[in-house]
Formats: structure tokens, C-alpha cells, sequence
């Protein structure tokens, strides 16, 4: 029964650690870029490196009152839109594996 309580407690207090830790490091965000928007010419955008198809879509985006935003290769790969980081699916996993041993053990 000891063992099934620590596991319990181990997995409880790691599942809250990965819900309290962000929102204790919350800030508010700063500003990404400090110039205005614009919107970029076909030419002005071939010439940044995109293809003429590539350049015809976000120009038919602008088209329709989205932005546009430059960014560099680092910045785009440290942008995840939401999804989790291979260290919150490890830490889950552990999480559930501490979980299996502990019901395992009864």
C-alpha cells in the first residue's frame, strides 16, 4: 500500500508541476517586431526567397487582410502553435508509466 501511495503522490505532484511551472513563468508578451506591418509586393517577396507560387498565395492572403510576418529559420522552428514538447510527452509518459506500476503492484 506504501508503494501505491508514493507512486500516487509522484505522478499527482508531477502532473501539477506541468500545469503550475507555466503559469508561474507567464509574463506578458513583448512586442515581436517593433515596425509597422506592411504588405510585401510580389517582387518583394521572390526576391526574400519564396517561388512565384508561393509568393501568388501570400499575396492572395494579403489579399484578404491577413499579415505577414518575416521570420527567421530559428524562429519559426521555436513557434510550436500549441503543441507539446517532447519533454511534456516524456514527463506524461513517465506519469502514466508510474501510474500502470502502481495499479500493477495491488
Amino acid at each position: 500500500m506504501k508503494l501505491r501511495a508514493l507512486a500516487s503522490a509522484l505522478a499527482l505532484s508531477l502532473a501539477f508541476t506541468q500545469i503550475a511551472a507555466p503559469a508561474a513563468y507567464a509574463t506578458e508578451p513583448s512586442q515581436f517586431r517593433s515596425v509597422e506591418a506592411q504588405t510585401f509586393s510580389q517582387d518583394e517577396l521572390q526576391r526574400y526567397g519564396l517561388s512565384a507560387t508561393d509568393a501568388a498565395q501570400v499575396g492572395a492572403l494579403q489579399d484578404q487582410g491577413y499579415q505577414v510576418q518575416v521570420v527567421t529559420a530559428d524562429e519559426a522552428a521555436a513557434m510550436t502553435g500549441g503543441q507539446f514538447s517532447q519533454n511534456q510527452w516524456l514527463v506524461i509518459g513517465i506519469i502514466v508509466l508510474v501510474i500502470i506500476v502502481a495499479v500493477s503492484a495491488d
